[in-house]
């Protein structure tokens, strides 16, 4: 575990060049992945003082039919005779496998240190495992997951295969209201990181292996937001609509997350078993595609003046607020949102009383879509993504009017 450094500016060609994978067969809209090459890993903690934390995970994963095609392993931080005797105790009915790390005294360390040690260690025993495995889902406890989460992700995995700009797939939606009444077959982009149940690529532990830090790894993958280097890189993360993995206990690292239990149980688990080829044509969701389509709605949008607007719940929508720094605090406290902003690319969608809402930040550049909101346009870009002294970078940027991807 070393301290964190950004990726190298190389790292989006060289990602580019390894994600050259086969297109779907006709009438089809996904490739269906090797189940043996994905592997699931569930995180195991030694504070608990009981197994039901773990069990929860556990039984739930059992609990989907196409998990038995996987191999399923349980990553205990450091030895714990309890845990011990319960992992033993299903790998006697073949159930899983078990990889218990070295960690020495791990209730000693400081919590942010414990997961971000743990998180290596799940990464590199896994992606070092000999039996080659190309990508890994990994599952905090004390969750339970909803019945076609497997199908979700496999679903989601030719995206983020084919395009660079794409990081991950979590099952986590932290903005999944059942009030907000999402649609189960639909996904989403997101800058947000939550790590509670989230899949990754192999290429993805090589690039990031050298920089991992020594705590707060969570906070590193979301991108500076203690004031250190990007571990993002400006990509993204696909998301459901409606989350596939909702909270049912407090994980252990929860304690810096405590502000959002309050919100996390609210967040509605899909129920219907969707085949991941019901989510249909899943291409909306690579960068272009998704920003173009973004962007219309951005430009037709009727423009509220700030956050201390109401919203005109009598009328429809979409509706746009800009709103500057702490502004959003008092959005979220008086729709009942959590303080922490969980966007994409400074623009977070919600839906109230069925109205779209897009909360734009002022210096994002988005509102360069709405000339009307910004005080002056950037010297070097115009409302159409053109920039005056070089070409129009193709994995970062709008076509059709939308606007640069943000500098970092």
């Amino acid at each position: 575990v070393g301290g964190a450094q950004a990726p190298g500016k190389g790292a989006l060609e060289r990602r580019g060049a390894r994600m050259k994978e086969a297109e779907p067969k006709e009438g089809e809209y996904y490739r269906p992945w090797d189940a043996k090459k994905v592997a699931l890993v569930v995180m195991a903690y030694c504070d608990h003082e009981t197994t039901h934390e773990l069990a929860k995970t556990v039984d739930s994963l059992r609990g989907l039919g196409k998990a038995a095609m996987h191999d399923i392993f349980v990553s205990q931080e450091g030895a714990d005779s309890r845990l011990n005797t319960y992992v033993v105790g299903l790998q006697s009915k073949g159930v899983l496998k078990h990889i218990v790390h070295d960690t020495v005294n791990p209730r000693g360390m400081h919590m942010r240190e414990r997961t971000a040690l743990h998180q290596h260690k799940a990464m590199e025993g896994i992606f070092n495992d000999p039996q080659g495995y190309t990508h890994a889902i990994f599952f905090e406890d004390s969750v339970e997951l909803a019945p076609d989460t497997l199908d979700f992700f496999a679903a989601a995995t030719p995206i983020m295969d084919k395009d660079p700009s794409v990081w991950c797939v979590s099952g986590s939606n932290e903005l999944g209201y059942g009030e907000m009444d999402w649609e189960e077959t639909k996904m989403m982009r997101t800058s947000h990181f939550s790590g509670i149940v989230w899949m990754a690529r192999k290429e993805l532990w090589e690039e990031l292996k050298p920089a991992w830090p020594s705590s707060s790894w969570i906070e590193w993958m979301n991108e500076g937001k203690d004031g250190g280097a990007s571990a993002r890189d400006g990509r993204s993360c696909i998301i459901p609509e409606v989350s596939r993995v909702k909270r049912v206990g407090n994980a252990v690292y929860s304690a810096e997350e405590a502000k959002y239990e309050q919100y996390l149980s609210r967040v509605k688990l899909a129920t219907a078993p969707v085949d991941h080829n019901m989510f249909g044509d899943l291409s909306y969701l690579i960068k272009q595609n998704y920003d173009n389509a973004l962007a219309v709605q951005v430009k037709k949008a009727r423009i509220l003046g700030s956050t201390r607007s109401e919203v005109p719940f009598n009328s429809y929508g979409p509706f746009l607020i800009p709103y500057k720094g702490s502004d959003y605090a008092m959005f979220a406290r008086k729709y009942h949102l959590p303080n922490e902003i969980v966007d994409y690319e400074g623009l977070t969608v919600i839906k109230l009383q069925s109205n779209l809402i897009y909360l734009v930040s002022e210096d994002s550049q988005w509102l360069l879509l709405r000339p009307e909101r910004t005080k002056g346009s950037h010297p070097d870009r115009n409302l159409h993504g053109a920039h005056p002294h070089g070409p129009h970078d193709p994995h970062f940027g709008f076509q059709a009017g939308g606007p640069h991807h943000r500098d970092r």
